[in-house]
């Protein structure tokens, strides 16, 4: 698969990368996932690589995907409950000690408001105290290196796939620097801290629900604006 973004960078990926297994996780992926809770609200499950191994593990896991392709996948692998919807649908009284976005999970929100939107609908589904765990990478270095944006936020990326001569649609994807994301998500009611960090901008950040989170459905971008 092809990944080109309008960042300027062009990216080749295998599909058995999305199949690995425990054996190939990253350090990060393994701190993540070591910091899970009992249940665990998998987003953007993609084929369940992380589902598969926290469930062996004896958590309960919800993995959700958008895909109706992913989630068959999910179930005929061996998820115990994978559903295709996003947070947003979660019923509201399902609640978990952890929710995971992960490989570069911010990615999913696509744009900052996005991202305000899904640390509302995730606090609504956490226990108090629960953790929102998370990946991004921060663009601001690569940036500088590129010259001034002026056009918004730099980490509001536009995307587009293609396998051999099947292109498909464009579509907004969000990276967010921790600088950013420790903002939104102290607006928000968050507690926020970063526990991993890697080459080329990567990092893992930690988010603690706080009592006032779950009230904060477009707080953040209205405060912002």
């Amino acid at each position: 698969m092809t990944v080109r973004n309008d960042f300027g960078q062009t990216e080749e990926i295998l599909g058995s990368f999305f199949f690995r297994t425990e054996k190939a996780f990253e350090d990060w992926e393994s701190i993540a996932l070591g910091r899970c809770g009992p249940r665990v609200l998998d987003i953007g499950a993609g084929v369940g690589a992380h589902a598969l191994v926290l469930q062996a593990r004896g958590h309960e896991v919800t993995a959700l995907d958008r895909i109706p392709e992913a989630v068959r996948i999910m179930r005929e692998r061996g998820v115990e409950d994978a559903r295709e919807g996003t947070v947003f649908e979660v019923p509201s009284d399902k609640v978990y000690d952890t929710v995971i976005l992960l490989m570069n999970g911010s990615m999913i929100t696509e744009t900052l408001s996005g991202l305000d939107r899904l640390l509302g609908a995730a606090a609504k589904v956490l226990e108090p105290g629960g953790a929102l765990i998370l990946d991004s990478t921060d663009l601001r270095d690569d940036m500088d290196a590129e010259g001034d944006d002026d056009d918004g936020y730099i980490g509001e990326l536009q995307y587009q796939l293609s396998v051999g001569e099947h292109v498909g649609d464009v579509f907004p994807q969000l990276f967010v620097d921790p600088d950013t994301l420790d903002t939104r998500a102290r607006l928000a009611g968050w507690d926020m801290e970063v526990i991993w960090r890697g080459s080329d901008g990567r990092y893992l950040a930690l988010m603690s629900v706080t009592d006032d989170a779950a009230g904060q459905d477009g707080a953040v971008s209205e405060a912002l604006a």
